[in-house]
């Protein structure tokens, strides 16, 4: 079994996250940035990392899956917004929908600090409760995460998942 973990990361967060995930695997694997991976052939596997752009997944995660094709993929998800908040129900099954014809395994999401800037520019967003959002302190906008227990279930989600493949290959 071969797995590729790959990620689009602005502010490290992402990459914290696929590291961790990396970690978890036992069989042979490749940790790459989006931008290094040319194709996804001989990878039983893609856990792809991203943050969530706009409620969703950024366009470079997204056309990386079209070009995939039918490949198996696990999502690692990071995001500003506290996963209770109403507002966040939506965020998931969006990132989710850009799987297309992937077949989607599973998905791991977690909090991310952040960047500094974010907040000003929420502030002019169109919608009410992302500028209500972008006025809360800083643990609303995921400051010191991701945490070891955020890691910690990278790294778990991310064995479940290689073992799930191994599972549907000796059947």
């Amino acid at each position: 079994m071969k797995t590729l973990v790959t990620y689009i990361s602005r502010s490290g967060n992402t990459r914290t996250v696929a590291e961790a995930a990396y970690s978890g695997l036992e069989g042979s694997k490749d940790l790459r940035p989006i931008e290094e991976v040319e194709d996804v052939e001989g990878y039983d596997l893609v856990l792809l990392g991203f943050p969530v752009v706009g409620e969703g997944a950024p366009g470079k995660a997204r056309r990386f899956i079209k070009k995939a094709g039918r490949k198996r993929i696990a999502l690692l998800v990071t995001h500003g917004m506290p996963a209770e908040m109403d507002a966040f129900a939506d965020v998931i099954p969006n990132c989710q929908a850009a799987a297309g014809a992937a077949e989607l395994v599973g998905t791991y999401h977690c909090q991310g600090a952040m960047v500094s800037w974010m907040p000003k520019v929420l502030r002019l967003h169109p919608y009410g409760y992302v500028r209500r959002w972008a006025r809360m302190n800083g643990s609303s906008h995921g400051a010191g995460h991701p945490d070891g227990a955020d890691l910690e279930g990278a790294r778990a989600f991310a064995a479940e998942m290689e073992a799930k493949i191994v599972a549907g290959e000796r059947s």
